[in-house]
């Protein structure tokens, strides 16, 4: 008996001891309680224009003719024609091939009306877009287009191959304005500014001037006068939205 205690106290001895359990950590959610969220800091947000007038330096010509010929025959062999002498033109005014480009190439019927749908003749169409780097060839391009045949002057339109450049420069100029409004209106409220925490570029409106309130404007290039042409300037515009940090002073 005995030696059965001892045998039960040995094994007994010999069991490892229950570890600790540890508490588990439970996170609950419940759908209809809304957690707390920070409370956003004091900021200001401001909108900032400029506005930078350039002179073109790049003109677009876009020529063109509509001809009626009674049969289909003769409506090709004219716009052909036509086609070929206002390439003429380019040759003469030593226009490089890249400046030239073709476009509104049509051939149709034309009918009586849409009724009967009785065709009447053949209408054949065509536009040629010329690019000048020289304000003194744009009349007398023009002028001898419409000698070879052209009848239509669709369009001349003024460019600025630096306008990437100078649309660049209007947005580090719209920044400045911006900074410069939100640093007054701190100001008036008794704080100081702080750093830029969103900057955001606005599609400009080319109906609807900047504010001319909150605007930066730089004339960059003198505008060239021709005898009979003015290029006048182009305007390069950028509109920005910046959000800055408000402290007390």
């Amino acid at each position: 008996m005995h030696r059965l205690t001892l045998v039960l106290l040995a094994l007994a001895a010999c069991q490892p001891a229950p570890c600790p359990r540890e508490t588990p950590t439970v996170i609950t959610w419940s759908p209809g309680v809304q957690t707390a969220t920070p409370v956003p800091g004091r900021t200001i947000t401001v909108s900032g224009a400029a506005e930078i007038l350039t002179a073109p330096d790049t003109f677009e010509l876009t020529i063109g003719f509509d001809v009626l010929a009674p049969d289909l025959q003769r409506a090709r062999d004219d716009s052909r024609q036509r086609a070929a002498a206002l390439l003429d033109v380019v040759a003469r005014h030593s226009i490089a091939d890249s400046d030239v480009q073709t476009q509104e190439l049509s051939l149709q019927p034309r009918y009586d009306n849409y009724e009967h749908r009785k065709i009447v003749g053949y209408e054949a169409t065509r536009g040629l877009v010329v690019t000048l780097h020289d304000l003194g060839a744009v009349e007398p391009v023009l002028y001898d287009m419409l000698a070879a045949g052209a009848n239509r002057v669709d369009r001349v339109q003024f460019h600025s191959s630096a306008a990437r450049e100078k649309r660049a420069e209007a947005r580090v100029l719209a920044v400045q304005a911006a900074r410069a409004k939100a640093e007054a209106m701190a100001a008036a409220l008794g704080q100081t500014l702080g750093e830029a925490l969103r900057v955001e570029e606005v599609t400009v409106d080319a109906w609807r001037p900047p504010t001319l309130g909150n605007i930066a404007l730089m004339n960059d290039t003198a505008p060239q006068i021709s005898d009979t042409v003015a290029t006048g300037r182009i305007r390069v515009q950028a509109n920005v939205s910046v959000t800055f940090a408000l402290a007390h002073q």
